[in-house]
């Protein structure tokens, strides 16, 4: 055999040998998507896919859904039932911000004209932490009457 029959040999080997060995292209897709098809596009796959979008969907949508229920009295009345509701109506008489800022000041001037008379001493503070909260009726709640459940009344504290 010359060279040139040889190597048509060789060839000709191996164009039939690679049938054994490896797939063509063709024939791996197509058997790729026969499995995909066979997997994934029945009715189960799209019920997942439905609930899971649903459920994707109503996580995203529920804080501004709250929000307008909270918020809006015309959204709540129209589709909250009256036996489901709880919100709470605000009182009447509710302060404002600018009353309980007024009450705060109060307050603090109160306090502080107190402190300059010599309201605020040691002694009196200490004696104020021991006496504020008087003893219950009942021995068995005595301990929470105590400034400091293992300090006894006559104990001095330890400020650190």
């Amino acid at each position: 055999m010359t060279a040139e029959e040889v190597e048509a040999a060789l060839e000709k080997a191996n164009e039939s040998m690679k049938a054994y060995y490896s797939y063509p292209v063709e024939k791996v897709i197509a058997l790729k998507k026969a499995r995909f098809q066979k997997r994934h596009m029945d009715k189960q796959f799209y019920f997942q896919l439905a609930l899971g979008m649903s459920m994707l969907c109503s996580f995203l949508l529920t804080p501004f859904l709250g929000r307008k229920i909270a918020y809006d009295e015309e959204f709540r009345k129209k589709y909250i039932p009256d036996w489901y509701d709880y919100t709470l109506e605000k009182p009447k008489d509710a302060w404002s911000r600018e009353e309980i800022q007024q009450q705060v000041m109060l307050l603090q001037k109160q306090l502080h004209e107190r402190a300059i008379a010599g309201e605020f001493t040691p002694e009196k503070l200490d004696q104020m932490r021991r006496t504020m909260h008087k003893k219950p009726e009942k021995a068995e709640h005595a301990h929470f009457a105590q400034l400091h459940p293992g300090v006894d009344d006559d104990e001095e504290l330890e400020d650190d």
